[in-house]
């Protein structure tokens, strides 16, 4: 006859009744535990996945966010150069002006003043001025400013 310690280890049926329904509780108790700690890193696995899931969904919103930013100020810049390069061209009287760009919901505006600057040998330089453009929008809500400022050379007689 076989010992207890055998059919134990080995998940034997026992011939005797009581050793039999003995040793079927001690390997039914032991799976039931074993399938509690199943169940428990299932769900821990799981949750360290969510949250991973989450910080990777938060960390594509910021980037898009971001990136929508760079891109309005690019908007913005490019208007800048196009509205500085159409206005540089005309003559002094008609370069303080105003244009709207309604697809983006920008507004250029351009201003001028005379600049008087002295050379090293003491000559004041004549015909410059200071042209600004202000670049006003607003992006979430939140109003924005851009400026460029830039010395124009315009003689008299344009």
């Amino acid at each position: 006859m076989k010992t207890n310690a055998w059919r134990m280890e080995h998940g034997a049926w026992s011939q005797t009744p009581g050793q039999g329904h003995s040793s079927f509780r001690i390997r039914h108790s032991s799976f039931r535990t074993r399938g509690g700690y199943i169940l428990f890193e299932l769900v821990l696995a799981i949750t360290i996945f969510s949250i991973a899931v989450l910080g990777l969904a938060k960390a594509l919103n910021q980037s898009l966010d971001t990136a929508n930013l760079l891109k309005r100020d690019q908007i913005v810049r490019v208007g800048m150069r196009n509205f500085f390069e159409e206005i540089r061209k005309k003559p002094l009287r008609e370069m303080s002006t105003s244009y709207m760009d309604t697809t983006y919901g920008i507004t250029y505006t351009s201003t001028t003043e005379p600049v008087s600057l002295r050379t090293t040998s003491g000559s004041t330089l004549s015909d410059l001025y200071n042209l600004t453009i202000k670049a006003t929008s607003e992006f979430n809500g939140i109003p924005e400013e851009a400026t460029l400022s830039v010395y124009v050379y315009k003689p008299a007689q344009q």
